[in-house]
């Protein structure tokens, strides 16, 4: 994907299961300038012929997009709801950094993924939207020719999003850290987020002064640390504190970790 240009550019993400003309239709009067497919395309722990069967339909989608439309397929791990939550909130940023707009199709997957999609798509505020069946296939010949189910003519409906409360931007970088490191980590651990993102009072970190100051300077960066911005994360139930000895660690709970993935910043 290139850099802004300043051209706002059309691009939909389709979580892809079985599915052939709820991903397509709703081209038929828009062609889009890029198309996501989230799929499985390898999982050695998965049937393979259910893998060589999505292949299929991963390929009858592609084949009936206009030849102009970059198409870009994702592996994903489709059952799982935090996979899919990282995978489409990073792919959504990134299209957002670059001034484009951004369609989910949350209704050619399965239903734990389009709750996944869902989630991602009301949390980045773009647009969502379910294509309506008007029958579903009978035999394995219509099967193959429109997936599942049956869209003869558009139909589609726009979800209306709802605001989701989330972190700031630093709040965000912390959840996504401490989503990576997977365990918790102390508070002074957290520090070199807060440098990265040009946090005020962390723009030069305690054990990088002169000795002397070293005491006064890190006692300041943690209450800090506590008061604006772990004491939020905490209220939100994101995170948990705990005191060990001289030490504070802080836990990403169950929602810290799909919040984590929601922030995009995860690959």
């Amino acid at each position: 994907m290139g850099q802004n240009t300043g051209l706002e550019k059309i691009v939909h993400i389709i979580p892809l299961g079985h599915e052939i003309d709820r991903a397509v239709v709703p081209f038929q009067e828009q062609t889009p300038y890029r198309v996501y497919l989230l799929t499985v395309t390898k999982n050695p722990d998965l049937d393979q012929n259910m893998i060589a069967r999505q292949q299929y339909f991963v390929e009858q989608v592609k084949a009936r997009l206009d030849k102009t439309t970059e198409v870009i397929t994702i592996n994903t791990n489709m059952f799982e709801l935090q996979d899919v939550i990282k995978t489409l909130s990073g792919i959504i940023r990134k299209e957002k950094e670059q001034g484009n707009r951004v369609s989910v199709n949350m209704s050619a997957c399965g239903r734990l993924t389009s709750v996944g999609a869902m989630v991602a798509a009301m949390g980045h505020d773009v647009n969502l939207y379910y294509v309506m069946a008007q029958d579903y296939a009978k035999t394995e010949e219509e099967i193959n020719l429109h997936g599942l189910s049956i869209c003869p003519t558009l139909d589609v409906k726009r979800i209306v999003n709802f605001a989701f409360v989330q972190p700031d931007e630093v709040g965000k970088q912390i959840l996504a850290f401490l989503y990576r490191k997977g365990k918790p980590m102390r508070t002074i651990d957290i520090f070199e987020v807060l440098r990265d993102q040009d946090v005020q009072g962390f723009d030069v970190l305690f054990y990088e002064v002169e000795e002397k100051k070293k005491r006064g300077v890190q006692s300041r960066q943690l209450m800090k640390l506590d008061k604006t911005i772990l004491t939020k994360l905490a209220r939100d139930k994101l995170i948990t504190r705990e005191k060990r000895g001289r030490n504070v660690f802080v836990t990403l709970t169950e929602s810290g970790k799909y919040m984590a993935c929601l922030s995009g910043l995860l690959e």
